[in-house]
């Protein structure tokens, strides 16, 4: 016998309960919202279209301030690192990055700003990138602070390693002794981007008392630097090289970016710590 349960129509009873639909925030009807849902609501849209906005100008506003950058650095002149046996690179042990370049005062010490070892571990490159063993760099193993106002770090640092640089350092330079403002210097710089080449540019000497009476810079003391203006388009970055007549007068005080706009650079004058250099390493050389 078939069972009868087969052909049932299950109905469902009066008065059973249905699940009611409920409206909320997100889906209610817009001409069932009050005043102040409604106001929410495109108070809402309008904080999302000013952010929006603004992130689309801030990553245009950097864009073209990186297409600038670039500009002015492919109108830098450089020159590779082989012309100049006496700049050292120095290199930041983790990332490899260039941070800042330095001198060769002696066989066995580089002079640079402070601010090139405030990024960790750094590692000393002179001579030829060709070169296995000046690819390879030099550890540094003594690190001797040199107090001077006339950079923004408050010192410069006198870097030495243990390892024998003479092969690809074989030159140095001297620290002059006398300025003459009638002839133009050279700065010796960090380019943008790699470590193969360096950024070269002439600047003419002036006394910055005499052409800006009153001018000042933060945290530097201008009576201790030697300022230049009239550069070239390479930005100076901090620790760039002040060179005249083959001799060197300063390290730059702090960087300056948008040359075209400042044209005004200023360095840590070498000889007010002549005397604390002589005693630190008596190899170095005033001329």
């Amino acid at each position: 016998m078939e069972d009868d349960n087969d052909n049932k129509i299950v109905q469902n009873e009066p008065g059973e309960n249905y699940e009611l639909f409920k409206y909320n925030f997100i889906n209610t009807p817009w001409d069932d919202r009050t005043r102040k849902s409604k106001v929410g609501i495109i108070s809402l849209l309008v904080v999302i279209f000013i952010a929006t906005m603004a992130c689309v100008v801030y990553n245009f506003i950097m864009h073209f301030a990186m297409s600038q950058s670039h500009t002015i650095e492919s109108k830098c002149n450089l020159v590779k690192v082989d012309e100049y046996k006496y700049v050292a690179r120095i290199h930041s042990v983790e990332t490899q990055e260039l941070l800042c370049v330095g001198a060769v005062l002696s066989l066995t010490s580089v002079i640079a700003n402070g601010v090139c070892v405030m990024s960790g571990l750094i590692r000393l490159r002179m001579g030829s990138p060709s070169n296995p063993r000046c690819k390879k760099g030099f550890s540094v193993d003594i690190i001797e602070s040199v107090n001077h106002d006339g950079v923004v770090s408050k010192h410069m640092v006198l870097l030495s390693s243990y390892e024998n640089m003479a092969d690809c350092a074989p030159y140095v330079i001297k620290v002059g002794d006398t300025l003459n403002f009638a002839s133009k210097a050279t700065i010796i710089g960090r380019p943008r981007r790699g470590g193969r080449s360096l950024s070269r540019q002439p600047a003419s000497l002036v006394d910055i008392e005499t052409f800006s009476p009153g001018f000042t810079m933060k945290d530097l003391n201008l009576k201790n630097t030697i300022c230049v203006i009239d550069h070239g388009r390479c930005p100076v970055r901090a620790g760039d090289l002040l060179i005249q007549n083959g001799l060197l007068f300063g390290l730059a005080s702090t960087s300056t970016h948008g040359t075209e706009q400042s044209k005004l650079a200023c360095f840590a004058d070498l000889r007010v710590v002549r005397e604390v250099l002589e005693k630190l390493d008596p190899d170095i050389t005033f001329w």
